[in-house]
């Protein structure tokens, strides 16, 4: 009887309920919060814009509290009446790496930003949280949520083409990816399902996608757009397209990226979504992802499929970025002073906690750049785009490199765990 108990604890704590528990807090649909962040390089604000009913939530129904923590910001919703956390998720912004760039210390800035819960039965309280410098979390906004107040819209986008191209199950058994184009024009949309599968087929060859295929399902949302391309602001190109994504994003010419999300979100929203990834019908390198936000990236570039799998790494698995060396527009982005919530860095201020249990007794700490330790999981120095301070689990990994082979052995428990946690 004493192990029973245990157990339940146990998968209490990480988060699951019974489906009964969640058709108490919850129905179907989801609950899209828009909001507001706004700030500059020493404080951040944020606000409420809009509140939708959307038909879909892709997420698990059994996991609703975060057992990750990963991320620079977090939503906590409570039921109002027992002041339980019903549902927790950690997230990133663009905003907060634009905190760390020269022109922040100028200037203040906004950028919009969604989260999407599974809709409330009743009155529910939500905490939009932020870490702080030492990695701790603080709120940046509190309000009282009714679900059933008049003022939560429905509108919806009218007439947009949406396609199942690879269905493994339902929306409760699976990873849903809704894929949206940007770029693409009327006469260009066999090109954006072909585009689609060609980068999912390559996904699902890459450790460790490729033992999990059955357990993703792939959309295809139609976005049309009036030019084909993508802008790009130091050739001088402005294109008319239907998510206005762009190049030189942070002033860094191969980021690309847009910050319509709320606009991007309408699209996702006609399918069901785990994850939101956008294709830009460009030839130019270039990408971007961002933890449980969406992920960018150019489709004809001979690097996309390796910028696709590595924007995706970031914004499913919040996958750090390894290399130290590219030019980026990121200031002192890690505290140095404390451990990196992401699970593939470390300062070794914490080091139990990330990947020590996955290092042979043989390798030494810190491991160094030798060719005998190459293929070893180990802690080596350089990464988070400094040379000093932040460590990497490999050599060389597909977070680091576009010439990597795969993921390291790292990034893929990382992902892995992502993977079960959403699905079993």
């Amino acid at each position: 009887m004493k192990q029973i108990v245990l157990i339940l604890l146990f998968f209490l704590n990480l988060g699951y309920l019974s489906y009964g528990q969640f058709q108490e807090y919850f129905e179907n649909g989801s609950l899209r919060i828009d909001f507001i962040l706004s700030g500059n390089a020493k404080e951040t604000h944020a606000s409420i814009f809009e509140l939708k009913k959307e038909p879909y939530f892709g997420g698990t129904l059994l996991k609703t509290i975060d057992q990750f923590e990963y991320g620079e910001f977090r939503i906590v919703v409570k039921d109002a009446e027992s002041k339980e956390d019903i549902y927790t998720r950690g997230f990133c912004s663009l905003l907060e790496e634009w905190q760390t760039t020269e022109e922040a210390e100028l200037v203040d800035k906004s950028f919009f930003q969604t989260l999407t819960v599974p809709y409330p039965r009743d009155n529910i309280l939500v905490s939009i949280e932020k870490r702080t410098r030492n990695g701790a979390f603080y709120e940046l906004f509190h309000a009282e949520i009714k679900p059933n107040d008049d003022g939560v819209s429905k509108s919806h986008l009218e007439n947009i083409g949406t396609h199942k191209l690879i269905d493994n199950g339902s929306k409760d058994e699976c990873i849903d990816i809704a894929f949206i184009g940007d770029g693409y024009t009327k006469d260009e949309i066999e090109k954006f399902h072909d585009d689609i599968l060609r980068l999912s087929n390559y996904l699902f060859t890459q450790a460790p996608f490729d033992k999990f295929q059955k357990k993703f399902n792939i959309w295809a949302v139609d976005a049309i757009s009036e030019e084909s391309g993508v802008t790009d602001p130091r050739k001088e190109i402005w294109k008319d397209t239907a998510l206005r994504s762009s190049f030189n994003t942070l002033n860094s010419d191969r980021y690309l990226a847009s910050t319509n999300t709320f606009l991007i979100r309408d699209y996702a929203a006609l399918v069901p979504y785990d994850q939101i990834y956008v294709i830009a019908n460009t030839d130019k390198y270039g990408g971007g992802g961002i933890y449980n936000h969406f992920s960018l990236t150019s489709v004809d570039n001979h690097r996309s499929l390796t910028v696709f799998i590595h924007e995706f790494g970031h914004a499913f698995a919040g996958l750090g970025d390894e290399y130290y060396t590219s030019e980026v527009s990121y200031s002192d982005y890690f505290n140095q002073a404390i451990e990196p919530w992401q699970p593939n860095l470390t300062t070794l201020k914490e080091f139990e906690g990330k990947w020590k249990d996955m290092i042979d007794s043989s390798t030494p700490v810190p491991t160094p750049a030798k060719e005998k330790y190459f293929r070893k999981v180990g802690v080596f120095e350089g990464g988070g785009y400094v040379a000093k301070g932040v460590y990497r689990p490999a050599y060389d990994c597909r977070m680091k490199s576009n010439e990597a082979r795969a993921f390291c052995p790292v990034c893929q428990r990382a992902i892995e765990k992502m993977i079960l946690f959403l699905t079993d």
